[in-house]
């Protein structure tokens, strides 16, 4: 499973605009996993806000996990800038670093950080809020231990073609047969903004009603069935001051690098040259995680998609070749004001699931 505190929970790359004189800097995004949950380290760096790819992974790199006892675990490099183990055995309580040797020879060492248990979650509940639907999360620590917490989560839903389509064009003059062709489709979302909290200033460790997700009235998301995952990870105080920090950066100041690389202190340190920074901060915990999902007809929900204009493409090759690779087709009949059998078509997004930026294959948990 993976879960990233490095770029504040989010996954999707930053280009930190760096001016001429700037190094680029080492990002380190992972939690080391306690329980049974795969450990994903990335390494990447920072890269110039014009160049044109905004992702530069660190390859061939070394990294390693210890304890205080001097015992280390390897993870091996698989892809992009990633480092994996499926278990690292972390003991709850005891304290780990991170250790990282890069190709140029620099090494890269995290504070030692405590392996914390994350609590469960006890529910993941929605609700109409002036039409639009909102999903709220709910905790709780009865040891009061945790009191910092992050969620991350993950979407999913359903959509259907606004026509059903029992035809394929393939090309040229030739359509097919081909019951529920792109009818039905999945699609898929990532959280993108950071969402901690704490209960610090209660008596009892208790997150209630804890606000994650806004789906707009109308969304295509609720069209048909919807699906979302959250996960939940203990937090230190300091990683939740941290991340709080980055939060302000990206949701206040616009961009997660308006101040300057040093307000952003993480607990990741270049050994071989202390004056450099590095951007990440490391923590150690286990995962919990929970999935609900809302169907449209449990949400009231209305979904719109502009689909009426029909077009009549009277079954000849000449007229299949010239209109065809223009719509898609979904139906077949006879049509009196044309006295001829016709192909029903209409725009591709309304007949095929997949032009709509839908995957085919059902997910499976759906």
């Amino acid at each position: 499973m993976i879960c990233l505190v490095c770029m504040a929970g989010c996954k999707d790359p930053y280009d930190l605009p760096l001016r001429s004189t700037d190094k680029s800097l080492l990002v380190v995004e992972g939690v080391l996993r306690l329980g049974q949950d795969s450990t994903i380290i990335t390494l990447s760096k920072t890269v110039n806000v014009n160049e044109k790819n905004g992702f530069k992974p660190v390859l061939k790199a070394r990294l390693s996990v210890e304890d205080k006892n001097g015992k280390s675990i390897f993870l091996n490099e698989y892809s992009n800038g990633k480092y994996a183990i499926n278990t690292l055995g972390l003991v709850a309580g005891s304290e780990y670093r991170l250790r990282i040797k890069t190709s140029d020879n620099k090494e890269y060492l995290s504070d030692y950080v405590i392996a914390q248990v994350t609590p469960a979650i006890d529910s993941v509940n929605w609700k109409k809020e002036n039409e639009n639907l909102g999903i709220f999360v709910n905790t709780h620590d009865n040891s009061n231990n945790t009191r910092y917490y992050r969620w991350e989560f993950y979407e999913t839903w359903e959509i259907l073609s606004f026509y059903q389509a029992n035809y394929q064009y393939l090309g040229g003059s030739t359509v097919i047969a081909s019951p529920r062709y792109h009818y039905q489709c999945w699609k898929y979302d990532k959280f993108t903004t950071i969402h901690v909290g704490t209960s610090a200033q209660l008596s009892s460790d208790v997150i209630s009603q804890f606000p994650l997700r806004e789906i707009q009235q109308f969304s295509e998301k609720l069209s048909v069935r919807y699906s979302i995952l959250v996960k939940q990870d203990a937090l230190s105080k300091k990683a939740y001051e941290y991340l709080m920090l980055m939060k302000k950066n990206t949701e206040t100041l616009g961009s997660i690098f308006d101040q300057l690389p040093s307000n952003l202190a993480g607990n990741i340190q270049c050994v071989s040259n202390p004056e450099e920074e590095v951007i990440g901060y490391l923590t150690a915990s286990s995962l919990s995680e929970k999935r609900i999902f809302i169907t449209a007809q449990e949400a009231g929900w209305k979904y719109y998609q502009d689909c009426f204009d029909v077009v009549y493409i009277p079954d000849n090759p000449e007229s299949i070749k010239n209109l065809m690779p223009f719509y898609s087709p979904f139906d077949y009949q006879f049509v009196m004001a044309l006295n001829t059998l016709c192909y029903l078509v209409a725009a591709p997004p309304c007949v095929e699931c997949t032009k709509r930026g839908g995957d085919l294959a059902r997910p499976s948990y759906w």
